[in-house]
């Protein structure tokens, strides 16, 4: 990784030539004639900070220039100079990789970035980094794309009208003169939550110079409980860090930290090492959830309690009782054995255990949780405590609202957020923020926010700006640009320093003071400094655990309340963070809105989620559009059936209904902020009216069930240290004759001898579906978005998707509900209470390739590596090969996606050409501007694209190519390494695809097979390998590790299958992996694949 680091007189190696004897001895004379011949900075970076200046060089003249950005781009104002002098160690058209880190409301995201020509193309995790093995998620993995979207804020604005970057920033220099004189009488910020030691600097910095001034935080969805309980439990500022990897029991009491919770890619790491199966002997964590939605946790539960949301508090109190001795009185409807069950394993794993609870419970239940924690003797082993740096007092948003309208405000300044859109109705925000006499908004879109403004500021993105932050860990880790601000942005930390009244307003001094305050200035610390942006994190920062004990007087007040019963005229309602949209920041990414939900797999939607009693009580289907009443708030939504809900229960994904998102999310879903009061994310005594309208709903996955095939095999770890060759037994019969492809490959025998042979291995067991690869993937290989209509007709473009099957008791299930449409499922009893499993499906790189023999132009062939390739430009587009595809996991392009503007490929109905662009393609159809996209999205959309991989176009075949070009490059990467040695294999770990890369768990291997001692070999020879339809005999590349769960042996009957429900429908067929395969099977495994469609 490259560094911003202050540049050093570069050292000499080898010859060293010279023109004259005058150059030579470095006479004056030959410094002046030099100095005449070249200009004056063309031949060496004189700006301390070289990349810096390098990176500003690139962007303006050969990115900027060269695109020709619209009127709306500000050009970097620094004098551009001739490339003169090549910077060490750069080659043209060869990427660069550099150390920053996104920064989140509660940590950041180390992270590596690629840069290509001076512009940023992918963004992977950094594995270097002390508390991270180079996994990300989604929402890392996106953002790249919000830097290049058109519709984020361009322009300075006063008053609604523009106005230049030199009028906003005298305008904060008069705030300052201002606030200096009145102490910041009447000044109040408003700001989001983050870890920047950098702001939090300048915030004590501004607190002390203007003591009057106020400040606010404000976060939609606040994980900031988790401080707060640990404070109240503890008596003192701390933060809990959970250490999931060192619990051999995991209670969640409604706490998705796979899914949803802060920080969730590290506890799926530490969550999974607890789970990783090398051998029968290894042992492996249990896990419990307590949830009323269904959630990516709860999918990976090995036990899931499903209650109302009012019982999860009642539930956590019966639960501490039981743990500590008391009597055990379960809530009405709840099983007291299960919780004696789960209270029982806690208390025989004491010190090995833990207890976590969720974003969306109040205090009490965090202390009741706390309180069970200490008593198992989990603190400062499996749950550990980290002190917090102080910040100025702050006050939340209700309190600013009431100020406000008091008239006690008279400068607002609006650091990020969107209040108008978030705030709860009850605030009335944009009546409130009217009182103020002036408000500074700092923001990354023209927004709902924005009209209410004084002023607006652009913000700069995260790959634009300099920072710091520091990770869950407490590890400092810096942010360092990699571009130029595009359209002018600036940073928080530059407001701020403006306000304050600084001499020092670059972002890069002032995390450089900020970091020299820390470490030492002088030579050691700017080594330090360098070291720093090199690494990505400074070495020896990670905040050390501190010794606590556990206050019970905390007990006294947390009162656990208990809501009346919920019922069909009384439902309760949970709010909850969006996989996909967050707290709705990610409206306008295209990436992220045709993400299939990880649960649902519904795309550009958030739909009213109920369980299927619910439904048929209300007399309610897919569809339906309703009108929700929470007191006397109400929302419009669709509803959508998801198996495993709570009964009566209502699940409201926040983070749609945007009125001024941009030109992807405006009008996309429903807003549901509007049902919910300040800080709320439980509510009961809701109310549903139908109003007799459907509304559209896209979903990726309609077929819910396997059918009893072993698409995905798993069984209980017991079942497999008894059996060990049970997944293999589920394999289809070997016909007679023996197993014989239809599709011989005429490279097999070229294939012994090929030094490279690449391969995949999944683990299902660590795959836990949260879709980060999905993402990278198309971050990666340039797919694009096609929008809700053409995703609901089947043509969405992601090489990769998860699949997510739901499985119940057979004794559930009528013996013809096979042959129901699926429509229908939605309405069968076997869903209440299921099982579930996901599987990442992609090109299988079949040896026996079925598509290769359908081609009629050789379009997609077989090489001597065993890849199954595509030759994109002898594709015609006959669509053969996706026909003979049993995994269905090819892609046609059936339109000119990249041609087509962002409001045509959101829809809701995709459009025609014009006839102007119609007239254009008839011309000349290889013009990039024969379509509906326009100026401003080409120039920032090529900026993108990743230069390795081809864009397609119509008519064209696409899928997986495992990552072709990372391949080649690694290739002549280890050619230019060996030179005459002649050792070009490539070394096991030098590469990966994006998707193992990307993800957090680590269930995607990848690698050559033809080293037996690769990861991924080692991993393919373990008995629980197999390959999906392998009776089809296509000899897939991808194989699969099939998945284990650990269930209590002591659970009530009820709760306690024999076997995983999904291998119990596998055995209802008449199948018994347990038994050897030599004895025929009257439903064997190949009819039951027969019966199926597809991988689906």
């Amino acid at each position: 990784m490259k560094s911003s680091s202050a540049t050093a007189t570069p050292v000499e190696t080898g010859r060293r030539y010279w023109r004259s004897l005058d150059q030579l001895a470095e006479t004056p004379e030959f410094r002046q004639w030099l100095e005449r011949e070249f200009p004056e900075g063309a031949t060496e970076f004189t700006d301390e900070v070289s990349r810096r200046h390098f990176v500003k060089i690139m962007s303006a003249s050969f990115l900027l220039a060269g695109l020709g950005l619209g009127t709306g781009c500000r050009r970097p104002v620094e004098k551009l100079e001739p490339f003169g002098k090549q910077p060490e160690g750069y080659v043209h058209g060869v990427s660069q990789y550099y150390a920053t880190a996104m920064p989140t409301c509660g940590g950041a995201i180390p992270l590596v970035a690629r840069s290509y020509e001076g512009r940023p193309v992918k963004l992977e995790g950094n594995a270097l980094h002390p508390d991270s093995n180079g996994g990300t998620d989604r929402w890392a993995q996106a953002s790249i794309l919000n830097l290049y979207d058109p519709d984020r804020a361009r322009r300075f604005l006063h008053g609604g009208n523009n106005t230049s970057r030199e009028a906003a920033f005298d305008f904060l220099t008069e705030l300052s003169k201002t606030a200096q004189g009145n102490g910041g009488q009447g000044l109040a910020f408003l700001m989001e939550r983050s870890t920047s030691p950098s702001r939090a600097r300048l915030q004590r910095l501004i607190s002390e110079k203007y003591p009057r001034a106020r400040w606010f935080v404000h976060e939609p969805l606040d994980f900031d409980v988790h401080r707060r309980a640990a404070a109240a439990a503890f008596g003192a500022p701390l933060k809990p860090l959970f250490r999931f990897d060192a619990a051999k029991v995991i209670v969640s009491i409604d706490c998705d930290f796979i899914g949803s919770e802060e920080d969730a890619h590290n506890h799926i790491r530490r969550f999974i090492a607890g789970r990783r199966i090398e051998q029968p002997t290894d042992t492996m964590n249990r896990l419990y959830v307590v949830e009323a939605l269904m959630t990516l946790t709860g999918a990976n539960a090995d036990h899931r309690l499903r209650v109302a949301p009012g019982l999860i508090g009642p539930v956590a109190e019966a639960l501490a009782a039981a743990v500590t001795g008391g009597t055990v009185t379960a809530p009405a409807g709840v099983s007291a054995e299960w919780i004696s069950a789960v209270a029982k394993d806690l208390q025989d794993h004491k010190g090995e255990c833990l207890v976590v609870a969720g974003y969306r419970q109040p205090l009490a239940v965090h202390l009741l949780v706390h309180s069970i924690n200490a008593a198992l003797g989990n603190v400062g082993r499996t749950i550990t405590f980290h002190e917090v740096p102080a910040e100025p007092e702050a006050g939340d948003l209700a309190q600013l609202a009431k100020s406000l309208s008091a008239g006690e405000v008279e400068t607002l300044v609006i650091l990020g957020g969107n209040p108008a859109y978030t705030a709860a109705p009850e605030l009335e925000w944009a009546a409130a923020q009217r009182n103020a006499k002036t408000v500074v908004r700092l923001g990354y879109y023209e927004d709902e926010t924005t009209p209410g403004c004084t002023w607006h500021l652009p913000a700069a993105h995260y790959l634009e700006s300099w920072g710091d932050a520091l990770t869950s860990d407490g590890t400092l880790v810096p942010i360092q640009p990699l571009i130029a601000p595009l359209f002018g942005g600036v940073t928080e930390l530059e407001v701020l320093a403006r306000i304050a009244g600084e001499n020092l307003v670059s972002p890069y001094e002032i995390v450089r003071l900020t970091f020299a305050q820390r470490v030492g200035g002088g030579g050691e610390g700017d080594a330090k400094w360098r070291e720093f942006l090199h690494n990505g994190f400074l070495a020896g920062s990670a905040t050390p655990p501190v010794t606590v004990k556990f206050n019970s007087g905390a007990l006294a007040n947390a009162a656990i309340e208990k809501p009346a019963a919920p019922s069909k005229e009384n439902l309760e309602v949970v709010f909850h963070r969006d996989y996909s949209l967050d707290d709705g920041r990610y409206a306008n990414n295209g990436w992220l809105q045709e993400l299939p939900d990880p649960i649902t797999k519904v795309v550009w939607d958030n739909p009213v989620l109920m369980s299927r009693r619910t439904a048929v009580e209300l007399g309610l289907r897919n569809s339906d559009v309703i009108e929700v009443k929470l007191g006397d708030r109400t929302a419009r939504g669709a509803v959508w059936i998801q198996p495993g809900m709570a009964d009566y229960t209502l699940g409201l994904a926040l983070g749609y209904g945007r009125e001024k998102a941009g030109r992807v999310g405006n009008g996309v879903g429903f807003n549901y902020y509007l049902l919910r009061r300040a800080g709320q994310y439980l509510g009961s005594g809701a109310t549903v009216r139908k109003t007799g309208e459907t509304y559209p709903i896209a979903c990726t996955q309609n077929h819910w069930s396997m059918e009893g095939r072993p698409i995905i095999r798993e069984g209980n770890i017991g079942q497999y240290r008894e059996h060990p060759d049970f997944v293999k037994n589920m394999n289809a019969h070997e016909p007679p004759g023996g197993n014989r492809s239809l599709y011989p490959n005429p490279l097999d025998e070229a294939k012994k001898e090929a030094l490279h042979q690449w391969g995949m291995a999944i683990d299902l067991t660590a795959c836990v579906g949260c879709s980060t690869c999905v993402i990278a993937c198309q971050s990666e290989n340039n797919v694009p978005i096609v929008g809700k209509d053409l995703v609901s007709r089947g043509r969405e473009m992601h090489w990769m998707r998860i699949d997510r099957y739901y499985s119940g008791d057979p004794g559930r299930r009528e013996p013809w509900a096979t042959f129901r449409p699926d429509e229908q499922q939605q309405f069968e009893e076997w869903i209440d209470d299921p099982q579930v499993v996901t599987q990442p499906m992609l090109c299988q790189h079949c040896e026996a390739a079925p598509c290769e023999n359908v081609c009629p132009v050789n379009a997609t062939v077989h090489d001597q590596e065993g890849l199954n390739v595509m030759v994109y430009n002898r594709c015609v587009g006959t669509r053969y090969c996706s026909n003979n595809c049993p995994y269905k996991v090819r892609r046609f392009n059936y339109l000119d996606y990249n041609k087509r503007s962002l409001g045509d490929l959101k829809g809701p109905v995709y459009p025609v050409f014009s006839k102007k662009s119609l007239s254009r393609w008839l011309s000349d159809p290889t013009d990039p501007t024969a379509g509906t996209r326009p100026d401003d999205e080409w120039d920032l959309i090529r900026m993108l694209k990743n230069p390795d991989v081809t864009v397609r176009m119509r008519g064209v075949m696409e899928k997986c190519t495992f990552c072709i070009q990372r391949i080649e490059n690694a290739k002549i990467a280890q050619k230019v390494k060996a030179r005459a040695s002649g050792d070009v294999v490539v070394p096991d770990g030098t590469f990966t695809t994006a998707c193992a890369q990307a993800c957090p768990s680590g269930a995607i291997v990848f690698g050559n097979v033809a080293d037996p001692n690769s990861r991924v070999s080692v991993l393919k020879r373990q008995q629980r390998d197999y390959t999906v339809l392998d009776f089809l005999h296509t000899r897939p590349r991808t194989s699969y590790l099939a998945r284990l769960r650990n269930p209590n042996p002591n659970m009530p009957k009820e709760f306690n299958y024999e076997s995983p429900l999904s291998l119990e429908e596998y055995r209802h067929r008449g199948n018994d992996p347990f038994q050897h395969h030599g004895s025929p099977s009257p439903a064997g495994a190949g009819a039951g694949h027969a019966n199926g469609k597809g991988a689906h």
